[in-house]
C-alpha cells in the first residue's frame, strides 16, 4: 500500500510535505530545499506541491516502498518573526550570508521522521535542493557537515540555475556592485522604498506589482509580502551585497566535487551533484560557468559516477524557474531523483 501523504505549512514561511508509513522498516528520505534571494518560501510553493505529487505517484517498482517528506523555509530576515532554530525574534538587522547558511545548517539538523512507528528517528537519506545562492549555500553545508563528522547522510545535492561562483561578473552582478560601492547603499536603497511601498495602498501596490513584474497572481503575492515586510528589501539586498563578495573563486574541498576513486565504499560516501545551469543566466556569467562544466564537471552524465553531473537549459527557462516554470523543471528533478535512488 502507498503511504499516505500530509502538507503542513506554519503561516507563509514554512512548507512540508510528510508521508505517512506504518511500517518500521520502510526508508524515510527528506528533501531539503533551500531558496534564492529574495528567500521567501512562497515562490516555490508550486515547484515543491508538483514535485510532492510526482514523487507520491511514482511506480518505481525499485523504491515503492521509499517514503518522501518535503521540506522547505523561508530565509531569515524575508518574513515576520524568526524562521530558524537560533534566529531572532526581534532582530533589527539584517543577516549575513554566512547566518543564512548556519540556521539552515541547525534547521536541518533538527528535522527528523515527523510520524508512524519510527516518528523522531532521523532520516535514511538527505537530498538537498538549492536555488540560487541556494546552490551555493548547498555545498557549504555539505562540506560543514562532513568536516563535523554529522551523522545525517546526504545522498545527493540538486542545484537549481546555480551561482556558486563569481556572481559579480555575471551580468547582474556587474550593475548591482556598481550600487554596492555607495556606502550603506543597501539601507539607505530600502528606507527610500519602504518610504514610497508603504504611501500606496495595498490593493494599488498589488496591481502595479503584477503590471510592472507580469507575475501570475500566487507569485505576485508573495512579492507584495516581500516589499511590504519589515526587513526584507534591506534583507535582500545586504545579501546580495554579500554574495557579491563571497561567491569568488571554487572554495570546496576535492572530494565535494567527486574525485574519482576506485574505492567503492569512498564513492558511496560522496554525495551525487547535479547542476542545471540556465543557457544565458543574467546572475551567471557564460565564460565562468563553461569554466566550471569543464573543471568539475563529468562529461557522460552518469548517475552512478561520484563526480557531479552538469547540464545546461535548452528550453528558454528563465534564472527564476519558480515564477512560470516550476511544474517542468519539477518533472527533471523527479527524474534525477529517481535515478539517484537507483543509482
Amino acid at each position: 500500500m502507498s503511504p499516505l501523504s500530509s502538507r503542513s505549512a506554519d503561516s507563509t514561511s514554512r512548507i512540508a510535505f510528510s508521508a505517512v508509513s506504518s511500517s518500521p522498516t520502510v526508508p524515510h528520505h527528506l528533501i531539503y530545499f533551500i531558496t534564492g534571494n529574495p528567500g521567501l518560501i512562497g515562490y516555490y510553493n508550486t515547484f515543491l506541491g508538483t514535485l510532492h505529487e510526482l514523487l507520491s505517484a511514482s511506480e518505481s517498482s525499485s523504491r515503492e516502498s521509499d517514503v518522501f517528506h518535503i521540506y522547505g523555509q523561508s530565509l531569515a530576515g524575508f518574513e515576520e518573526g524568526p524562521i530558524s532554530p537560533g534566529a531572532e525574534s526581534e532582530r533589527t538587522s539584517p543577516y549575513s550570508l554566512e547566518d543564512q547558511i548556519e540556521l539552515s545548517l541547525k534547521s536541518l539538523e533538527t528535522l527528523q521522521i515527523p510520524s508512524g512507528p519510527r516518528q523522531d528517528q532521523r532520516f535514511d537519506n538527505i537530498i538537498l535542493i538549492g536555488h540560487s545562492v541556494g546552490s551555493y549555500m548547498l555545498l557549504e553545508i555539505i562540506q560543514r557537515l562532513r568536516k563535523r563528522d554529522s551523522p545525517l547522510k546526504i545522498k545527493a545535492g540538486i542545484l537549481l540555475f546555480p551561482t556558486v561562483t563569481h556572481i559579480a561578473e555575471s551580468p547582474s552582478g556587474v550593475k548591482i556592485s556598481t550600487l554596492f560601492r555607495i556606502p550603506d547603499f543597501p539601507k539607505k536603497a530600502s528606507i527610500v522604498a519602504k518610504g514610497l511601498l508603504w504611501l500606496a495602498p495595498k490593493h494599488v501596490l498589488k496591481f502595479l506589482v503584477k503590471l510592472i513584474t507580469r507575475m501570475p497572481e500566487d507569485a505576485a503575492g508573495v512579492t507584495l509580502r516581500f516589499l511590504r515586510s519589515p526587513m526584507g528589501i534591506w534583507q535582500a539586498l545586504h545579501m546580495a551585497k554579500d554574495e557579491m563578495e563571497t561567491i569568488t573563486e571554487d572554495r570546496w574541498d576535492e572530494d565535494i566535487w567527486g574525485i574519482e576513486h576506485t574505492e567503492t565504499d569512498y564513492k558511496a560516501d560522496i554525495p551525487k551533484l547535479v547542476f542545471y545551469f540556465g543557457e544565458n543566466d543574467h546572475w551567471v556569467a557564460n565564460h565562468t560557468r563553461d569554466a566550471l562544466i569543464a573543471a568539475r564537471g563529468d562529461p557522460d552524465t552518469d548517475l552512478a559516477s561520484s563526480k557531479p553531473i552538469m547540464l545546461i537549459d535548452k528550453n528558454g527557462v528563465d534564472h527564476g524557474f519558480c515564477i512560470r516554470h516550476s511544474e517542468s523543471i519539477a518533472e527533471k528533478v523527479k527524474g534525477w531523483i529517481d535515478g539517484i535512488m537507483m543509482a
